[in-house]
């Protein structure tokens, strides 16, 4: 009997333990979610707000919502075998943004001065490269462009062409700033040089 008693009670003994470590690890999954929902909450108020500062939005202008990329490209590499050119250009004019109002959206079109053509046959000195966003002062509108484009200031391209005019294969990523003289930074921070360059487009001629 005392045999039995004893067996019994390591038996609830035994249940009562794993109850307490199945509430443990209930508690602890629970908070853990909790905290999880909690950091991407504030992760993407903060990303909504970082986004938001950087656009300096007009007194009386209405804006336009632009197709945002919520994402970066994994690889930036992928520039280099997407492109159909790829050229080191110097902005030379940032022309008046364009509403489309049947489409509701606005376009920039930028007057690029071709410096290096790494790939892709162009045969002007200057091209015509379309951005999306804009400010339209006739008719009160915005939108945030792509890109960072200042006049004087030189970027590496990778480039797509459509009737005579070219536009940026993956929007804003597709566009390699210039830090120091032929040195240039692609949105992850990686640097090219122009051996790195045309090493990248050697690489893609050959795979």
């Amino acid at each position: 009997m005392k045999a039995n008693r004893e067996f019994l009670e390591g038996i609830y003994k035994k249940a009562e333990l794993l109850e307490k470590e199945k509430i443990k690890k209930s508690t602890i999954y629970k908070r853990y979610v909790k905290i999880s929902s909690m950091a991407a909450a504030i992760a993407v108020i903060v990303s909504l707000i970082l986004f938001r500062g950087q656009i300096s939005i007009p007194k009386d202008y209405n804006e336009i919502p632009q197709v945002v990329r919520m994402f970066t490209l994994n690889d930036p590499m992928v520039n280099f075998y997407e492109a159909d050119y790829v050229v080191i250009g110097e902005t030379k004019k940032i022309n008046k943004s364009q509403y489309v109002k049947e489409d509701n959206y606005i376009y920039t079109d930028i007057t690029i001065g071709v410096d290096e053509i790494f790939l892709g046959d162009i045969h002007n000195d200057e091209i015509i490269l379309r951005i999306k966003g804009g400010k339209v002062e006739k008719e009160k509108v915005f939108s945030q462009m792509e890109g960072e484009f200042k006049k004087g200031k030189k970027s590496l391209l990778f480039l797509q062409k459509e009737k005579g005019i070219y536009y940026l294969v993956n929007g804003d990523e597709s566009q390699f700033l210039e830090i120091e003289k032929d040195i240039f930074i692609d949105k992850q921070g990686n640097k090219y040089n122009m051996d790195n360059i045309k090493d990248n487009i050697d690489r893609r001629e050959v795979n």
